[in-house]
């Protein structure tokens, strides 16, 4: 009896020592990685972790091998029934797809991860790497190796087509550049675009269209009888500065994309459920095509005089805000110019004023549209204009002249005249035209001499001021001082009839009130707009300054046009440099604040240079 007990005892101790061993076992995570013991150069492989815990990745090193993807997780999960007692297991699995770069033995250090915020590291896995042609696949324990090299892939299936909206232009007129991306069937596990360059182009003043941020819709188009899908990668408005044979420069940008393709398998269950997959990533550039435009000089026969060489379709009106006011009271008289076209090359209307009246420089209003298919929009001059004596005044007609892209003809544009009424002003400084010119005589001297009473006795008789050289100068005085306003006034007429000169003479005034404006978009850090108002200070000051319509001027031309008005050598190269400096920064990528900042300090300092020499 106290045998039978004992043994009875003994059973209890080894059930519970079993139950602990059999609780520790449980308690502890196991971690286990595997790869392929032999792998060929440029062969991808899977290099798994396996956990009976749900984990996250700690630390890995793949010395010798390309990271391809990963890690992929996944899961699964087993249930056993014995004698009624239900037991779960359960597996993770964590994949990193590698490929083999070099020959030689690589071992992969243990991997680690954390479960339940310990660290639990994996066992050291050593990869033997052969040439490729002595690859070698081997069957252990009944299983054969999947086939892991991954099918060569047709990078010509991506690329980038660029293409005109028309290809036989004429000088100025707007062309739209459109870029897509065709993305053939082989890129069947996703894409990327990244690293747009659309690089600067000379011989044409761009504009980006729409929103370049936004993700264009795909479509699908079929080329060769193979179907792609497609992108709009950039739509890019381009107007020619010159006539012949222009190259729009290829566009350039960085795709990355993943390619899945199956791998061959004997295993019966891969079979079942599909066969195995595998994915391989790739990245490298893509370069577009170039397009060539064969631009046509404007035609001669019609060319108004005042022709400034903007091509479009545009429209003109003008506004005055009150035409009969009082003197020294003020009106706006606003001209504004709208349609599709390069608006920013537009100058102002050579408006007549009356001499009499205070005309302030234009405040130029812009509002073009980009975010559609074409420049479109419109420019805005406005004056305000101070009539200082009564009367009433015309402003002549002002016309504007484009070359229309529909009719092929030249059309030019006229504002209405308009007559204003001016009464006279509250002021006193403030006369009629008619009584402008006379001059109120007042009476020298006094009507009464104080008697002095002292006892000196009389003052000396003074010598007589008629007819002395004094009194005939004095008598004189009025006339010539009227004279002399008559030369200042018609001088003053005259020049303001000659535009080219007032232009030549207020040269240096326009491109700093320019450069104001550049200076306000340049705390502003608005780029695109900063460039286009520096472009215009440059182009404008130089046209001005030596007499030479705009439309005359080209980054090809230019260097002639200023040696012919005997411009010095050491002008022009800085003019040409600036200019395309400003042309690079503009469509250079980065932060672009302190380019900013260099192009305006050294379109201050060209300007400034140039009034010193002249």
């Amino acid at each position: 009896m106290m045998f039978q007990k004992k043994r009875v005892t003994l059973l209890y101790i080894i059930c519970i020592v079993f139950t602990m061993l059999s609780v520790s076992a449980e308690a502890q995570v196991a971690c286990k990685a595997k790869a392929p013991s032999q792998v060929a150069v440029g062969q991808s492989f899977n290099f798994t972790i396996e956990l009976n815990e749900s984990a996250k990745v700690g630390s890995t090193q793949f010395n010798g091998f390309n990271v391809l993807g990963g890690p992929s997780t996944s899961q699964s999960t087993s249930i056993s029934i014995i004698n009624g007692s239900t037991t779960k297991t359960s597996s993770y699995t964590y994949t990193y797809v590698l490929q083999a770069t070099k020959e030689g033995s690589f071992t992969i250090p243990p991997v680690t991860m954390i479960v339940d915020g310990k660290q639990v590291k994996s066992n050291s896995v050593t990869v033997n790497v052969v040439p490729a042609s002595q690859q070698q696949q081997t069957a252990g324990n009944g299983r054969q190796q999947q086939q892991q090299q991954a099918p060569a892939f047709d990078k010509s299936d991506v690329f980038v087509r660029a293409s005109a909206s028309n290809s036989t232009p004429y000088q100025g007129e707007q062309v739209i550049i459109t870029h897509k991306l065709y993305i053939g069937p082989g890129v069947n596990g996703g894409y990327q675009v990244a690293g747009v360059n659309m690089p600067s182009q000379q011989g044409f003043w761009t504009y980006t269209l729409g929103d370049p941020d936004s993700e264009s819709p795909a479509k699908t188009e079929v080329v060769n009888g193979k179907r792609y899908t497609v992108h709009e990668i950039r739509r890019t408005a381009a107007f020619p500065q010159q006539s012949g044979t222009l190259t729009v420069t290829p566009f350039e940008l960085d795709f990355m994309c993943r390619v899945i393709y199956q791998v061959q398998s004997n295993n019966p269950f891969d079979f079942f459920f599909g066969g195995g997959q595998r994915a391989q990533d790739y990245q490298w550039k893509i370069k577009s095509n170039s397009v060539k435009l064969n631009v046509k000089p404007l035609p001669q026969n019609g060319k108004p005089e005042d022709f400034s060489g903007i091509v479009g379709g545009f429209t003109l009106t003008a506004n005055l805000s009150r035409s009969e006011l009082k003197a020294n009271d003020a009106t706006n008289l606003i001209v504004t110019i709208s349609g599709t076209g390069n608006l920013q090359h537009i100058e102002a209307l050579p408006l007549e004023f009356p001499s009499d009246f205070d005309v302030t420089d234009p405040k130029i209003t812009d509002n073009i549209n980009t975010r559609g298919n074409s420049v479109n929009g419109s420019r805005s001059f406005e004056y305000v204009i101070i009539p200082r004596s009564a009367g009433e005044f015309t402003i002549p007609a002002a016309s504007f002249s484009y070359f229309d892209t529909k009719t092929r003809t030249y059309n030019t544009l006229t504002t209405p005249e308009f007559k204003l009424k001016i009464e006279k002003g509250d002021g006193n400084n403030v006369v009629s035209t008619s009584e402008s010119h006379k001059k109120e005589i007042k009476k020298l001297g006094s009507d009464i001499r104080y008697i002095k009473t002292t006892d000196s006795g009389f003052a000396p008789k003074r010598a007589a001021f008629f007819a002395t050289p004094w009194y005939f100068l004095y008598l004189l005085l009025p006339l010539m001082l009227f004279i002399l306003f008559l030369i200042i006034w018609r001088k003053k007429i005259e020049e303001r009839q000659n535009v080219v000169e007032t232009r030549n003479r207020r040269a240096n005034k326009v491109a700093r009130k320019r450069l104001q404006t550049a200076g306000k978009l340049l705390k502003e850090n608005k780029k695109e707009e900063f460039y286009v108002e520096i472009s215009r200070v440059l182009w404008g000051y130089m046209s001005d300054k030596f007499k030479i319509p705009l439309a005359q001027l080209s980054m090809e031309t230019v260097e002639m046009k200023l040696q012919e008005k005997n411009l010095d050598q050491e002008a022009i190269n800085d003019f040409l440099s600036t200019l395309s400096q400003c042309e690079f920064a503009r469509f250079a990528p980065g932060d672009s604040t302190e380019m900013m900042h260099n192009m305006y300090d050294l379109s201050m300092q060209f300007i400034t240079k140039i009034e010193k020499k002249n």
